[in-house]
């Protein structure tokens, strides 16, 4: 049997769901392989992975490529006005466009910054914890989901009575960046009212903290524009990434760790003892269960690796997960240890697009954690409620729900 016969299809339910047996066979057995399901190339091995996110040959510039292959070469035209504005976005930029934004977005995630923040991070999840009822919670519902687009709200100094509005226009534009599989067509368009209402919403806001500056991200935003250097639309494109990134990740990550760790006996309770075992805790389980399986590119030129042939235009897929798994680099992959040393993982991508709000994420995963330890010492899954995965993204991978006993 070849190899690319042996490799199942990325988009069979049984992979979305766990995916590692089939990222470790290709990992292991054809680094490079073409998938044909999907259209792409997915390179698996952690150095290849790690290199090609440097590598200038292979573009960020994928939201076009990416709609055509989801949408079957159809019409993109029901997804326009997505398309417009992702593709002003930093993440989709590549060179000094890229550089000039990603300084300029930099401003809102600097470790002072940061600092400042952290007390709204702390009581966005004391407020949604105080709100659980009972010893008998579903984590994702009750914090994860709502945490992320809350904090990111809270940050541009939304009104609390918008939250939710916010929540539901992240889910809808990431479902279809994520790869969704569910249904691309009505995904897309849904991305795309999403793209609009939110584009019309940081308008309004744009003119009032024009009006009335403030100390949220959007007024640091504001600097660069008067200084000339963004321009409004790209001050409210920017605004929707920071909103959309940063939110089905931290579901997903707060939702894969918290799994994780209450599946290791008696780990819970070393951590309630040990509350500063946490950092590398998280980081861990972005290591061992990543919430991003894939990153995507588009190759601007033919790239040559492992006797395979990338033509220009064609997709790639990086492994994130299994690059994450690379026995080559990690001792015992397979393996969730908490003590494991240099724990260089590439969860949150390398190179010039290492992910900007990954200080935040960092911050947001360690306080749900702390907070849960702190309420919580006798956290456990439920056994009478099965925990849910999620399996309609080929990027994205976390729980639809996870029910959990305090009891």
């Amino acid at each position: 049997m070849s190899a690319v016969a042996a490799a199942p299809s990325l988009a069979d339910p049984a992979v979305l769901l766990d995916p590692y047996p089939t990222l470790n066979w290709l990992r292991d057995n054809d680094p490079v392989h073409y998938a044909a399901g999907v259209r792409a190339w997915v390179v698996s091995r952690y150095a290849d992975v790690a290199a090609l996110f440097r590598d200038p040959r292979l573009s960020a510039n994928r939201i076009p490529a990416m709609a055509q292959q989801m949408l079957g070469g159809g019409d993109t035209a029901p997804i326009k006005e997505y398309l417009r504005v992702t593709n002003d976005m930093m993440l989709m930029k590549d060179g000094d466009d890229h550089h000039l934004l990603r300084v300029l977005g930099n401003r809102g995630f600097t470790p002072s910054a940061l600092a400042a923040w952290a007390p709204r991070v702390n009581r966005v999840i004391d407020g949604l914890l105080d709100e659980v009822e009972g010893e008998r919670f579903d984590l994702v519902a009750d914090l994860a989901e709502p945490m992320p687009a809350t904090v990111i709200a809270d940050m541009f100094g939304i009104p609390e009575a918008d939250h939710g509005k916010f929540r539901n226009w992240a889910d809808d534009a990431a479902r279809f960046f994520g790869g969704t599989v569910r249904d691309p067509l009505a995904d897309g368009m849904l991305a795309n009212t999403s793209a609009i209402e939110l584009g019309n919403y940081f308008r309004a806001l744009h003119a009032e903290r024009k009006a009335e500056p403030g100390d949220d991200l959007m007024s640091l935003f504001l600097a660069a524009e008067e200084a000339g250097r963004l321009t409004v639309e790209e001050v409210v494109n920017q605004c929707q990434l920071i909103l959309i990134a940063g939110h089905v990740t931290t579901i997903d990550q707060l939702s894969n760790g918290i799994h994780t760790v209450l599946r290791q006996p008696g780990l819970w309770q070393r951590l309630a003892r040990q509350p500063e075992l946490v950092r590398a805790t998280v980081e861990e389980t972005i290591r061992f269960d990543s919430a991003v399986t894939l990153i995507m590119r588009v190759a601007t030129q033919d790239v040559e690796l492992h006797g395979r042939t990338i033509h220009a235009g064609q997709l790639v897929f990086l492994g994130l997960a299994a690059a994450n798994r690379d026995p080559s680099v990690f001792d015992r992959p397979d393996e969730f240890d908490i003590d494991r040393p240099n724990n260089k993982h590439l969860g949150f991508g390398a190179g010039p697009h290492l992910c900007l709000g990954m200080r935040l994420a960092q911050m947001e995963l360690d306080a749900a954690f702390q907070a849960l330890l702190k309420r919580y010492p006798k956290l456990r899954l439920d056994p009478d409620r099965p925990a849910v995965r999620k399996c309609e993204s080929l990027i994205f991978r976390g729980f639809s729900s996870l029910p959990l006993r305090a009891d």
